[in-house]
C-alpha cells in the first residue's frame, strides 16, 4: 500500500483520466486497445503514450504488445482510483501503509476521517481466487460471462455495502457502513479478537446461543443469509468485560432468504459455527440436536 500512497501524490488529473478510461474499457476488453484509450481520453497519441509510460513505470498499468498494443489496470492502479475518489469526497484523509487484517479475498487497513475518527478500509481482492472458483462460490457471478478481476472486486464490495446498509439499521451486530467506492468499503473501526484465534470465553455456550439467535433473526427479519459464515468472520469485541458482544463481518457473498438455495446456505453457516464450538469450546455439544431445534425456529 505504501507504493499506492506514494503514487497518488504524484498523479495529475490527466493521469487519473487515463486510468479511468482504462477502467471503463476493461468492461469489454481484457487489454484496452491503445487507439481506444486515445479516442476516449481526448489527448493526442503522443500525450497519451507519455502518460501511459509514466503509469506503467509506476506499476499502475500493464502493457500488452501482441497481438495488439493494449493496457490493463493493475491492482495498484485500481487502488489509486478508489482511494483518490474517497479522499476527494471527504470520507478519508489517510490510510495505514500496512494492513491490519488480510483475508482470502480482501485486505483491511486502518483509515482516518477528516474528524480524526478511526475507520476500517476494506479493499476487496477477488482476483486472489481463480475465476472458476469465484464464479462457483459467489452466486452473484453465475450469470456473468465476461468478468474481469476489477469488476468482480467492485461487485463484491458493492454487495457487502448493501448488506450492511440493510442490517445495521435493524441493530444487528454488523459493522456500521460509512461509504463505498469501487472495490473499497469504509466502515466504523472495531477492536476485537477473531473467533478463530480462540479467545478465552467465560461462558462459550452463551456466546454460541447469541450467535445462533442473531443469524436466525437475520434470516427472518433481515431477510439475509451470510453464505460463508465461520469462525473467521466473527469477532469477539474486547471492550466488554464479559466477552459477550460480537461482530459478524465479511458479507459480499450474502443471498436473500427468499432464494431457492437460502436454506442450504443457512445450514452450512450453522454447521460451520457449531462444529467450531464443539471442537474448541464445548466438546459435548450435540450438533444434530442443535440443528433440528434451530431449523424449527425458522418456520
Amino acid at each position: 500500500m505504501s507504493q499506492v500512497l506514494q503514487a497518488i501524490k504524484k498523479l495529475t488529473q490527466r493521469d487519473l483520466r487515463i486510468l479511468t478510461v482504462i477502467e471503463r474499457g476493461m468492461i469489454n476488453h481484457l487489454y484496452v486497445p491503445f487507439e481506444q484509450i486515445v479516442a476516449y481520453s481526448g489527448f493526442s497519441e503522443k500525450k497519451t503514450l507519455k502518460i501511459l509510460k509514466k503509469l506503467n513505470e509506476m506499476g499502475l498499468v500493464q502493457r500488452q504488445k501482441t497481438p495488439y498494443t493494449g493496457y490493463i489496470l493493475t491492482s495498484w492502479g485500481y487502488d489509486c482510483l478508489g482511494l483518490n475518489a474517497l479522499y476527494k469526497s471527504g470520507v478519508l484523509v489517510s490510510i495505514s501503509p500496512t494492513p491490519i487484517g488480510v483475508g482470502k479475498e480482501s485486505d483491511v487497513y486502518l483509515g482516518l476521517t477528516p474528524s480524526n475518527k478511526k475507520v476500517a478500509v476494506k479493499i476487496h481482492r477477488s482476483g486472489r481466487i481463480s475465476f472458476r472458483k469465484s464464479k462457483k462460490k459467489r452466486l452473484y457471478l453465475v450469470d456473468k460471462r465476461h468478468i474481469s478481476w476489477l469488476y468482480r472486486s467492485r461487485l463484491s464490495a458493492k454487495n457487502e455495502y448493501e448488506a450492511l446498509r440493510r442490517l445495521y439499521p435493524l441493530n444487528f451486530p454488523v459493522p456500521s457502513p460509512i461509504s463505498w467506492n469501487r472495490h473499497i468499503v469504509i466502515t466504523d473501526y472495531y477492536e476485537g479478537i477473531e473467533l478463530f484465534k480462540k479467545p478465552s470465553l467465560n461462558r462459550p455456550k452463551i456466546i454460541l446461543d447469541e450467535i445462533i439467535y442473531t443469524i436466525v433473526n437475520i434470516f427472518k427479519k433481515g431477510k439475509i443469509v451470510h453464505g460463508d459464515l465461520s469462525e473467521y468472520n466473527i469477532m469477539i469485541l474486547i471492550d466488554n468485560e464479559d466477552m459477550k458482544k460480537f461482530m459478524i463481518f465479511d458479507w459480499p457473498q450474502w443471498i436473500d432468504s427468499s432464494h431457492l438455495m437460502a436454506l442450504e446456505y443457512f445450514k452450512k453457516d450453522l454447521l460451520n459455527i457449531l462444529k467450531f464450538f464443539k471442537r474448541k469450546y464445548i466438546s459435548d455439544l450435540k450438533i444434530e440436536y442443535e440443528i433440528n431445534i434451530i431449523l424449527d425456529k425458522l418456520t
